[in-house]
């Protein structure tokens, strides 16, 4: 009983570690470099959609904001990996993604103290707003962020004075590690203080401040937490792909990376990044049609799930495990009755 407690307590970990080690499989025996640069870019969406997962899931909060930070930390090691502003490269790749997260943090900071006075559908709307004004910054702000064209020649990602790295397998191995991590903060956060405080806030805001919850201060953090994914994810993007234009941080990739959370399941951790590789990968097997084609499917998708999968596939994952988990209570019930009866015969 305990060995099944455990497991289903842990069901969630066990599962994603079994999906990450079957995508690895995948990729080092049978994925060609194209389809393996797709499973790239679909760990940084994934990280993104963790930070998501933060807001939604846990906070009851739905923001648009993470394409936004997406882009932000793109363009800080776009401008760090080169020499359009005469800044002295980072000498490790590592060191960029850390002020990435930094730089992306501290604004994440500022805008959560203004956008988390909003409430509900008011708080959505300021963070779609967001996407639309960072969108057009990062078109017509050449200092920054190189117009339309983009920032183009970033220099690949170093680890520890190593040569930079060009390839994709390896570059599949690191964006896992990031992914790892993230997944097992997420999963920290759910079971800490914090975690509660996020889960209750959503649930009942005035259950909450009854209970001494700051709604505001949790929201703010949270948020934060979320940028701070955003920006990591947008600064291994930008090393990934060497070049980085405005076109890829539209409100239409912010809808993929919605949609890949809630496909997933907003409070499944293998969920999330089941979401994120067929959300991804969905578009490149529709590429010979239209793309109003693959905005139609999108769209049923999301009806189809709010309707039939509520919580995503995770959560027909966590519904499997628990008519399981009730089975083996039956049984064990079963059991426990028939010897009883034995001894009393």
């Amino acid at each position: 009983m305990k060995r099944l407690r455990s497991f289903t307590k842990n069901s969630q970990l066990i599962s994603f570690f079994a999906l990450m080690i079957a995508c690895t499989v995948y990729i080092y025996f049978f994925s060609s470099t194209y389809l393996t640069k797709i499973m790239n870019t679909a760990l940084c969406y994934c990280m993104v959609a963790f930070g998501l997962q933060l807001m939604l899931g846990m906070g009851g909060q739905m923001v648009f904001s993470g394409i936004s930070f997406f882009g932000m930390g793109a363009y800080v090691a776009a401008n760090l990996r080169t020499d359009r502003l005469g800044i002295q490269q980072p000498p490790d790749g590592l060191v960029t993604v850390l002020i990435a997260i930094l730089v992306v943090g501290a604004i994440g900071f500022l805008l959560g103290l203004v956008f988390m006075k909003l409430k509900g559908v008011f708080c959505v709307f300021a963070t779609v707003g967001l996407v639309a004004i960072c969108f057009s910054l990062f078109s017509f702000y050449e200092p920054l962020f190189g117009l339309p064209d983009g920032i183009s020649q970033i220099r690949r990602i170093t680890l520890l004075g190593s040569k930079p790295i060009d390839n994709s397998k390896t570059w599949y191995l690191i964006l896992s590690v990031f992914v790892i991590i993230v997944a097992l903060i997420n999963n920290r956060i759910s079971n800490s203080q914090f975690g509660r405080s996020l889960s209750a806030v959503r649930d009942d805001e005035i259950a909450a401040q009854t209970l001494g919850v700051n709604i505001y201060w949790t929201r703010v953090w949270g948020f934060v937490v979320g940028a701070c994914y955003a920006g990591a994810a947008g600064a291994l993007f930008a090393m990934h792909q060497t070049f980085v234009v405005a076109g890829m941080f539209t409100a239409d990739k912010g809808s993929m990376i919605l949609v890949s959370t809630v496909l997933g399941g907003m409070l499944s951790t293998p969920g999330i990044l089941l979401g994120s590789i067929l959300v991804t990968f969905l578009p490149e097997l529709l590429r010979s049609v239209s793309s109003g084609l693959i905005m139609l499917v999108f769209g049923i998708l999301v009806i189809v799930l709010m309707i039939f999968m509520p919580m995503g596939l995770g959560g027909l994952f966590d519904d499997l495990v628990k008519k399981l988990r009730r089975r083996k209570k039956k049984a064990m019930r079963l059991q426990e009755a028939q010897s009883r009866g034995e001894e009393n015969e």
